[in-house]
């Protein structure tokens, strides 16, 4: 960041006090906060009201504020601009490539950004389809649920966040815990019908996975699920991954051109296992038996 004497424009890092009032009351006050002109992310209007001020002057202007109790009412603003900067960025060449990253040129660096940009769009196709698979079964089946699972399930979750009596929350609640639940007892009963079957190897993999998650030694994890007696709803979970993952490779997915996606490319580079995953599925909740 560099010190600039011109007048503020749009995209410059700023340092101000600000200060809000209403009737004479001081609603918030904040000294040398950090602001990028542009950004949006405070006062409506000070982006207007900073652009084409030079650094030690004061501008006041009226703001409807956006949170807390007066949420909604004007109020009187006064912003005192510190300083004004601007982010000043190095030459694209091959000191900078050698700097910024493992390779020698900016050629190299280049084209592994390309390839980077081009796995995470292919990653992304691959967690819509699953998304876009999941939702199809489940429009095609009728599933009945026992709705004094559902309900408890659904006041646990509201329990924990103290939220018990948000009758608005509890319905999203609701609607999320229902579809948790019929994409579990739909998964099941694709494992039972297609006889999907766990080896040691992919359990292994998936404990492995869920440790690196939680940022545990996997065999201490392994080790705390199998004195919880999880280790079973692990096998379960790994079961529904993969009769999803069958599902899904028999699935034709097209992008938005008509032109088919290959799923099978996400299995190059490094993001492999992670996209995997991803594809499989990404319902949580508690499993329960149907």
């Amino acid at each position: 960041m560099v010190g600039v004497e011109r007048a503020a424009v749009d995209g410059d890092f700023t340092s101000i006090d600000l200060s809000a009032t209403i009737d004479g009351e001081e609603i918030d006050s904040v000294t040398g906060v950090s602001y990028e002109i542009g950004s949006g992310n405070m006062l409506e209007g000070l982006d207007e009201a900073l652009i084409g001020h030079k650094s030690g002057e004061t501008i006041e202007f009226v703001s409807a504020l956006a949170g807390g109790d007066r949420a909604g009412q004007d109020a009187d603003v006064v912003v005192t601009l510190q300083s004004v900067k601007e982010r000043e960025l190095p030459e694209l060449d091959d000191e900078f490539a050698q700097l910024a990253s493992e390779f020698d040129t900016l050629e190299e660096l280049q084209a592994d950004l390309v390839k980077q940009a081009e796995q995470g769009v292919k990653f992304e196709q691959g967690i819509q389809a699953r998304d876009k698979v999941l939702d199809a079964m489940l429009e095609m089946t009728e599933i009945d649920l026992p709705e004094n699972l559902v309900e408890e399930e659904v006041n646990n979750h509201l329990e924990k966040e103290s939220r018990s009596d948000d009758d608005e929350h509890r319905a999203e609640v609701d609607t999320s815990t229902r579809r948790a639940m019929k994409t579990q007892f739909l998964l099941d009963a694709l494992v039972e019908k297609n006889d999907v079957n766990v080896d040691q190897g992919e359990l292994i993999e998936y404990i492995m996975m869920t440790a690196q998650q939680y940022g545990m030694n996997p065999n201490e994890f392994a080790q705390q699920i199998d004195q919880q007696g999880q280790v079973p709803a692990m096998v379960t979970e790994v079961g529904r991954r993969k009769a999803l993952a069958n599902v899904l490779e028999q699935a034709t997915v097209t992008d938005t051109d008509g032109n088919v996606v290959d799923l099978n490319e996400l299995e190059e580079g490094e993001e492999a296992d992670e996209a995997a995953d991803e594809v499989e599925t990404s319902e949580e909740a508690p499993a329960k038996d149907a």
